[in-house]
């Protein structure tokens, strides 16, 4: 390994722990990066003059002996990024720092075909009210090719929806409205498996999303702390026949139980995921889970009982794994390997 490799790699352990740590005494990083005292403050110093990084304040030693530690943390005023989760009716809006917290979020409803108005109107405004906004990511219930191009422009959903999701060249109209802003586009399961890998620190996972609106399934697949795209993007997804889609579907209108056969729907793809990949779990997201009452729950745990690896359901009004900010952490990710990149050159 050559200086600069070494050293960007250095770099970026310490931006890495400030992510996951949050502002801390720079003293902890030593043990955290397990990196020399002398190396950490060198490269720290070499942060701060970027205005990545910047002093805290001293730490707080109650109840421990010893001078208080200088405090470091990102700099979220020197860069912002924005991530945008595009739902049928509504789209979920994370302001978030470099750090990865959020700062504001949001959730404007739209009316079918208005998608694209309300995206490029979203932007414009983040645009105008934060001059430090460095990346956007947007999460879409789609196929994203590895260009960033959609798969599927169409959307076959509920009454009228077919016309509102009408995105086929949605990413070279961004690019070029805003062709001076990096913007990634994302398929919203892997989105939310970024955001749990990065939270949980897990690095071999399957994640299921079961939507109701659009009605389908999505999923993220994690191997070795990457999410998978694939040759073409479409690394994991869950492929199935029409016939049975509208079938299911059909039920969901009739306000059968859906998410209990969607769950039987994906059990047996679960079954063989789980040897053929050897995961070390499963987590379960989606407006269906977010919809689901306590007892819907309760039944779906029972049918996933016979999973042999743990399984993990977000559930609720509160759900956690909203592919914005799984989108957001992406957007960030690649502002700081450039960042860093530009670092080492000098």
């Amino acid at each position: 390994m050559n200086k600069k490799t070494e050293r960007k790699q250095n770099l970026r352990l310490i931006v890495e722990a400030l992510q996951q740590l949050g502002p801390v005494a720079q003293i902890r990083l030593k043990e955290f990066c397990n990196l020399q005292a002398s190396t950490v403050s060198y490269l720290i110093n070499d942060l701060k003059q970027q205005n990545l990084v910047v002093d805290i304040g001293k730490e707080d030693t109650q109840g421990r002996v010893g001078k208080p530690g200088n405090m470091v943390g990102l700099n979220n005023r020197e860069a912002a990024f924005l991530g945008m989760y595009v739902e049928d009716t509504c789209l979920h809006i994370y302001l978030v720092g470099v750090d990865g917290t959020a700062i504001s979020s949001d959730c404007i409803e739209y009316a079918p075909n208005d998608v694209k108005e309300v995206i490029f109107s979203a932007i414009e405004k983040e645009l105008q009210e934060h001059d430090n906004l460095r990346g956007i990511g947007i999460a879409i219930k789609a196929i994203v090719y590895n260009d960033g191009h959609i798969k599927s422009g169409t959307r076959q959903g509920k009454e009228h929806m077919e016309t509102s999701w009408d995105m086929m060249n949605l990413a070279s109209e961004l690019r070029s409205t805003f062709c001076n802003m990096p913007i990634i586009l994302e398929n919203d399961a892997n989105s939310a498996a970024e955001l749990y890998r990065q939270e949980h620190g897990c690095d071999n996972f399957v994640l299921y999303m079961l939507n109701d609106i659009p009605f389908g399934i999505g999923c993220g697949l994690t191997i070795d702390g990457k999410v998978q795209r694939g040759r073409y993007g479409a690394a994991g997804e869950f492929f199935v026949k029409d016939l049975k889609v509208k079938q299911v579907r059909a039920a969901a209108d009739k306000k059968e139980n859906t998410l209990g056969d969607m769950i039987s729907f994906i059990l047996p793809h679960m079954l063989q995921t789980a040897y053929l990949l050897d995961t070390e779990r499963f987590v379960l997201t989606g407006s269906l889970f977010r919809d689901a009452s306590e007892e819907g729950i309760r039944q779906a745990k029972a049918q996933l009982s016979v999973v042999p690896v743990p399984v993990e359901i977000d559930y609720g009004s509160e759900q956690h794994l909203n592919p914005a900010r799984g989108v957001a952490l992406r957007a960030i990710h690649n502002y700081v390997d450039a960042f860093l990149e530009e670092m080492v050159k000098r």
